[in-house]
């Protein structure tokens, strides 16, 4: 985005709207007074709401694919600093699947695969819960893949009965 490297980005198809932290904004030097009026109101999951700064038009390029995306500025920290939302989404014909963790698209008759980063807590910048959750549900499919045979034999789950 504008020649700068954003990563830590979510695509989300439960967003109605692609968000954009005035933090991340100010790293990509866009200042405020550049911003277009915007009416929108951002809804939280805790139902409190907040009004968008303002909106800005910017290309966005992941690997092969270029895209351009409306994005409403918003004062919030976030695990995330960009999110791409179900107007991203169904404008440039994507399909994300969250549970194989890449995003499908069609240029032309080809089908593109953009695949997202398969270790993404090891930058210093990770946010606990994030990681928690991620690193949790990996050690269970590693334990349920690799030790299922060795979990059955196991004194310590007789004691738990």
């Amino acid at each position: 985005m504008r020649d700068e490297r954003v990563n830590r980005i979510l695509v989300n198809g439960g967003s109605s709207v692609n968000l954009l932290p005035i933090c991340i904004g100010k790293e990509l030097g866009i200042p405020i007074n550049k911003l277009l009026e915007s009416r929108v109101m951002i809804q939280r999951y805790n139902q409190g709401g907040q009004r968008a700064i303002g909106a800005i038009r910017l290309g966005i390029t992941i690997e092969d694919m270029q895209s351009n995306a409306w994005l409403h500025v918003i004062d919030v920290k976030t695990s995330y600093n960009v999110l791409l939302g179900r107007p991203w989404i169904h404008e440039n014909k994507v399909v994300p699947s969250t549970y194989h963790q890449y995003l499908k698209y069609y240029e032309g008759e080809v089908e593109k695969k953009i695949v997202s980063d398969d270790d993404p807590f090891t930058d210093a910048g990770s946010h606990f819960a994030d990681a928690k959750f991620y690193l949790k549900n990996r050690i269970v499919k590693e334990l349920k893949a690799n030790d299922v045979m060795k979990s059955k034999n196991d004194p310590r789950l007789k004691e738990l009965k």
